[in-house]
């Protein structure tokens, strides 16, 4: 968390040095570069002086960490700040628009608001400035009416954490027999837009009380009450889709019964059906309970007598796949990794740190990566319950391959493919990039395929049927990453996968020990796309991995050697 939070503040620095054209500008960028790049944690290298030793970091940058790591704003970028409208900084944030083309728009165009930005692109009035053009106005345009459109929502980690306190000072209070959250978190969506609960109690002022208690000041948490008797009617109700409550509604009418937000009942009196548990809705109405995340339109419902698959859960993930450690970008070693993913029950954990392409996330040559190959094999001797798998996230260049020679990537356990730039690319260019990734007959799993990051960068431009298909021809698994900020894939794009048999690897892309919860997540996004432990890579024991795995590896051989 320090180092996220000290390299936010000193590229902060830096764009408003660029912006008020001061020559310390480069100086800042130098700093937060180094920091990002630190191997260890941002307070104890400092604690220990060893930080104000770092190449890059100089006494302004240090006195500016100090005051972060206080929890305190820079005294200079709170000069700098006064010096500028504070619009800057969001217009900074629209992709495409670096510091020089932020201080085109205020100085040439006067733009200092999100609001003045899109008004300026709607009157056509960026094309006329040196480098934009029609492409860059209709790109600002396009990721303007994005950020619009989510407004006010949350990703699941964001959404859980204002959740879970809210939840806590519910259960406090005596009149409060039991809580469920509801709504878009309630049935596992990857956005969540409105924060809801359902609460059993016969005291409504308590339970405002409480969640105005616990809850953000500008949020608006909305709050259903039920009793016992239509707690669980309700709850089903609160976690479907408009599609899936329809398709209850008419099924209830279909039998004489009437199911609405006020629960089950019979149809004329209105008396409620009591229902002790959620399967019990279903049961009424001659179904098989559907589970939460599936409450969805178009998943059909299911009639009692008939067979329906088990969705993953949890407890199905016998280890995780894909994980860095203090070699690249993440903050804990490989025996913390190991003992953490034993702890969580994993009897496997894959490492795969970043390539060597990957200079910004301190990737690692080949010589580095086969040190690291030695440590992970000493370790091994006494594994302690999780054995630990050797491989590497290769980045995907721009034409497809992979970095590092074949005969490196041949010597790994697991080889996690991934596109970390130019996520740009048209559609076509793309889609062959991604193709050519997935057909390589050394690439295992390609690691978040379409590169979205949720709230913060769109999917790239990608023709999935046509990159699932090579998965699938070339038996590659893809990976659900399982990380809150990407969880890409998403459900409609695993759905996909399973119907073309192509496996799934959810990985928690874990950068450190408590990063392994990301799992959770995961499972989530797997369950609502339907899918089943034998759809996923990484429910496989070690020894049917390892099997999977060879095959793989074998295939190679044959196809180098062809």
């Amino acid at each position: 968390m320090s180092r996220r939070a000290v390299t936010d503040a000193l590229t902060r620095i830096e764009f408003a040095a660029e912006l008020l054209d001061d020559p310390q500008a480069e100086a800042w960028g130098r700093a937060a570069w180094a920091v990002r790049n630190l191997e260890g944690d941002v307070a104890e290298l400092r604690q220990s002086g060893k930080l104000a030793k770092v190449r890059g970091i100089g006494e302004a940058a240090i006195e500016a960490i100090d005051a972060v790591l206080a929890q305190e704003k820079p005294s200079v970028l709170a000069t700098m700040e006064a010096r500028l409208p504070p619009g800057l900084f969001a217009i900074r944030t629209i992709k495409g628009l670096g510091p020089k083309k932020v201080k085109q728009l205020w100085e040439q165009l006067s733009i200092t608001t999100l609001g003045e930005l899109e008004y300026a692109c709607r009157e056509n009035r960026l094309v006329g400035l040196s480098g934009f053009g029609d492409k860059t106005q209709a790109k600002v345009l396009a990721e303007l009416e994005r950020l619009r459109s989510l407004a006010g929502a949350l990703r699941r980690d964001q959404a859980r954490a204002l959740l879970d306190p809210i939840e806590r000072e519910l259960l406090s209070v005596d009149e409060v027999v039991q809580v469920e959250v509801v709504g878009d978190f309630g049935r596992g969506e990857e956005i969540v837009r409105e924060l809801a609960v359902l609460v059993e109690s016969d005291d409504e002022g308590q339970a405002l009380a409480a969640i105005e208690r616990a809850k953000p000041r500008e949020r608006a948490v909305a709050l259903h009450l039920a009793d016992a008797e239509t707690f669980a009617a309700k709850l089903v109700w609160l976690t479907s889709s408009s599609g899936h409550r329809a398709a209850l509604s008419d099924r209830a009418r279909e039998r004489g019964l009437c199911f609405d937000a006020d629960g089950l009942a019979q149809d004329g009196d209105g008396a409620p059906l009591a229902c002790e548990i959620e399967e019990d809705v279903y049961r009424a109405l001659g179904l098989v309970p559907t589970e939460r995340e599936r409450r969805q339109d178009g998943v059909p419902l299911v009639n009692q007598g008939k067979a329906v698959p088990a969705l993953v859960c949890r407890e199905d993930l016998v280890g995780a796949l894909h994980n860095h450690t203090l070699a690249s970008d993440g903050s804990a070693t490989l025996e913390q990794m190991r003992v953490a993913a034993r702890d969580r029950g994993l009897r496997y954990l894959g490492i795969s740190e970043h390539s060597e392409s990957a200079f910004y996330a301190r990737g690692l040559d080949a010589e580095r990566l086969l040190t690291q190959l030695t440590e992970i094999d000493a370790l091994n001797v006494d594994p302690d319950g999780c054995v630990l798998l050797t491989g590497v996230e290769s980045d995907i260049r721009q034409d497809g391959t992979l970095d590092y020679p074949d005969d490196v990537l041949g010597e790994l356990d697991v080889v996690v493919a991934s596109v970390h730039r130019r996520h740009g690319q048209s559609g076509s260019e793309m889609t062959r990039r991604m193709v050519a990734a997935a057909s390589n007959a050394l690439t295992d799993i390609v690691g978040h395929p379409t590169g979205r990051l949720l709230l913060g960068r769109a999917a790239s431009e990608l023709d999935i049927g046509a990159f699932l298909d090579a998965c699938a021809v070339n038996r590659t698994a893809v990976e659900l990453n399982a990380n809150p900020q990407r969880l890409d894939l998403s459900g409609r794009h695993l759905a996909m996968a399973k119907e073309r048999g192509v496996k799934v690897s959810i990985a928690a892309d874990a950068h450190s020990a408590p990063a392994l919860v990301h799992l959770d997540f995961g499972v989530t996004i797997a369950r609502r796309a339907g899918l089943g432990p034998e759809d996923v890579l990484n429910a496989l024991e070690l020894d049917a991995l390892r099997a999977w795995l060879a095959t793989r590896k074998e295939r190679a051989r044959r196809l180098f050697a062809s």
